[in-house]
C-alpha cells in the first residue's frame, strides 16, 4: 500500500470517487488500475494547529495500516482511497479503531452491491 501524494489522482478521486461515512471518518475510493494507494487529510478550518492535524493523520494511519491492510489484500482490485477526518474534536485511538472497522463493513457492503 502506497500513500496517494499526485494532484491529478487526488483531483480525479474526488470528481469521479465514490464517498462513504462513519462519523467522524469519510473515506472516498475509486477504482484503481495501479496498485492500492491510501491518502489521509484533516480539516486545517477545525484543526489550526498543525501539530493537531499532523498527530490526528499519525493515528489515522496507525488504524489504517492495521486494519485496511488485511482487507485490500483479499479485494480483487486496486483502489485509490482518501481517508478524512471530520470531526471537532481530538480523536483517541480506540475510537478511531472502531469507527474505522465500520467505515470498512460500510465499504464492502457498498463495493459488494456494485458487482
Amino acid at each position: 500500500m502506497e500513500r496517494l501524494k499526485g494532484k491529478k489522482q487526488i483531483e480525479q478521486l474526488f470528481t469521479t470517487g465514490v464517498s462513504v461515512g462513519a462519523f467522524p471518518l469519510r473515506m472516498v475510493y475509486l477504482k484503481s488500475n495501479d496498485k492500492n494507494m491510501v491518502g489521509v487529510s484533516v480539516s486545517k478550518k477545525q484543526f489550526k494547529n498543525a501539530v493537531d492535524r499532523n498527530r490526528i493523520k499519525r493515528l489515522l494511519r496507525i488504524v489504517i495500516e492495521k486494519q485496511l491492510s488485511g482487507v485490500l489484500d483479499y479485494m480483487e482490485s486496486n483502489y485509490t482511497l482518501m481517508v478524512l477526518y471530520v470531526g471537532k474534536e481530538m480523536p483517541d485511538t480506540p475510537q478511531l479503531e472502531k469507527q474505522f472497522e465500520y467505515l470498512i463493513k460500510r465499504f464492502n457492503k457498498k463495493e459488494q452491491n456494485e458487482i
